[in-house]
C-alpha cells in the first residue's frame, strides 16, 4: 500500500508543479539507479542474515522518501525521495520473494502469485485512498499517509517468525559467490527477459500512462481509480497463477503476456480518452502484467536451492531494475519529441517483437537444465 501510493504520488506531484515530461521521466528512472546498485547486496544480506532485516529496512527507507517528498517544490528534493525509495524497492522484492518460496517449497507459482494478490490488492487501496486524499487535502497529507503505513509495516514485519535455512552461508562473500553465475546463467535467461519487460511496461504505467490520463482530462483521484483497475487484473490473475502456469507452461505464459500487453498499451494510446474502455483496458492489463510479474521470480524460485533463493531472485531482478531505469527515460524523451500517445504505440510494437523471439530463450533454458540435469544422472 505504501510503495504503490508513492509510486502514484511522485508522478502525479511532478504533474501538478509542471514539470515536462523529459523531466518526469528522469524522476521516475531515478530509483532504478539505487535498485541496480543495491539490488545484489540485498539478496545476500538476506541469505546471510535473514529475510525479516531486509524488510524492515525497505519500510524504514519509505518513510524517508514520503517525509522529503511532502517537502518537495523543485526537482532536485524529490529526485532525493525517490532514491531512498528506489533503496527500498531495490531489496524489498527478492526478499519478500525468498521468505515467501521458502514458506512453500514445491509451490512457487502459486505462493508467487498469492502474494502478488495481496500486494496488488493493497496497491488498489493505496492508489484509490493516495489519489483522493491529494486531490481533496493535498499532496502534504498524502504523503503522511504514505509514511504511516510503512511504520505499521516495520510492526507488522516484527511478527514474523524466522525460517531457518539448510547449509546457510556463513559469510557475506560467501553469500555473494554465486551471483557471477547467475546473471549469465542460461537456466535463467527466459526469467531475465521476462523480468525486463515486465518492468519495461511497469515503468510506462508509473510515468506516461499517468500524465496520459491527465492529459485528458482525468483529475489525480480519477487517475487513482484507473491506476488501481491495473492493481484488480494483477489481484486477478495472481490467485489463479499457479494453475495457469501449470496448464499452459512457462514459455506459452511469457510470450502471451508481453504479447497481451503490447497490445493494451496500443489499445489504452488509442481508445484511452473514451468512456468504458480504459476501465476495461487497464483492468486486462493488470492481468497480462501480472503474469509476467509473477512469472519471473517463480522460474528463478525452480532454479536456485532455498539458501541461495534470495541471491536468484535479486539477480533476476536486476534486469527489472535495469528496464526501471531505461524505460521512463527513453520513452519520456520520445514522448516530448513526439507525443505520449506516440511513445505508447512504439512500446507496443517493441513488447510484440521481444515476444515473437521469447521462445528462442526460452530453449536456450530448458536445454541448460537437460545438460544439468543428464549430468547430474551420470
Amino acid at each position: 500500500m505504501s510503495l504503490n501510493g508513492l509510486m502514484l504520488l511522485i508522478p502525479l506531484y511532478s504533474i501538478h508543479l509542471g514539470f515536462r515530461l523529459s523531466d518526469q521521466g528522469i524522476i521516475i528512472a531515478a530509483p532504478a539507479a539505487f535498485m541496480v546498485v543495491a539490488r545484489l547486496p540485498g539478496g545476500a544480506i538476506s541469505d546471510r542474515f535473514g529475510e525479516r532485516i531486509v524488510i524492515w529496512f525497505s519500510f524504514t527507507t519509505l518513510i524517508i522518501a514520503a517525509i522529503i517528498a511532502a517537502s518537495s517544490n523543485s526537482i532536485w528534493p524529490l529526485i532525493v525521495s525517490q532514491l531512498f525509495s528506489g533503496a527500498s524497492r531495490s531489496v524489498y522484492w527478492s526478499a519478500a520473494q525468498s521468505y515467501v518460496s521458502r514458506s512453500a517449497e514445491g509451490q512457487h507459482g502459486t505462493m508467487m502469485g498469492r502474494q502478488l494478490a495481496f500486494e496488488s490488492g493493497a496497491g488498489i487501496v493505496g492508489a484509490i485512498c493516495f489519489g483522493f486524499l491529494a486531490q481533496v487535502f493535498g499532496f502534504a497529507c498524502a504523503f503522511s499517509l504514505g509514511a504511516g503505513t510503512a511504520l505499521i509495516g516495520i510492526l507488522i514485519t516484527t511478527s514474523l517468525p524466522a525460517i531457518p535455512k539448510k547449509d546457510q552461508a556463513r559469510s557475506f562473500k560467501a553469500s555473494f559467490a554465486p551471483a557471477k553465475r547467475m546473471l549469465f546463467s542460461r537456466s535463467l535467461a527466459f526469467a531475465h527477459l521476462v523480468a525486463f519487460m515486465a518492468a519495461a511496461y511497469a515503468g510506462l504505467m508509473a510515468g506516461l500512462f499517468i500524465a496520459f490520463f491527465r492529459d485528458t482530462g482525468y483529475s489525480e483521484g480519477e487517475v487513482g481509480m484507473v491506476r488501481a483497475l491495473n492493481s484488480v487484473g494483477v489481484v486477478a490473475i495472481g490467485f489463479v497463477f499457479g494453475m495457469y502456469l501449470t496448464r499452459f507452461g512457462a514459455k506459452l505464459v511469457g510470450m502471451l503476456g508481453m504479447t497481451l500487453t503490447g497490445l493494451v498499451a496500443i489499445g489504452v494510446a488509442t481508445w484511452g480518452d473514451q468512456p468504458i474502455l480504459p476501465v476495461v483496458l487497464m483492468t486486462f492489463s493488470g492481468m497480462t502484467f501480472g503474469s509476467l510479474r509473477t512469472l519471473y521470480p517463480s522460474i528463478a524460485a525452480q532454479n536456485s536451492a532455498p539458501n541461495q533463493r534470495a541471491m536468484a531472485l535479486s539477480v533476476v531482478s536486476l534486469y527489472w531494475a535495469i528496464a526501471m531505469l531505461l524505460s521512463p527515460l527513453i520513452f519520456g524523451f520520445i514522448a516530448d519529441a513526439t507525443s505520449i500517445r506516440t511513445a505508447m504505440y512504439i512500446f507496443g510494437c517493441f513488447s510484440i517483437s521481444v515476444a515473437m523471439i521469447s521462445p528462442l530463450l526460452f530453449a536456450l533454458g530448458r536445454d541448460a537444465n537437460l545438460e544439468k540435469t543428464t549430468a547430474t544422472q551420470g
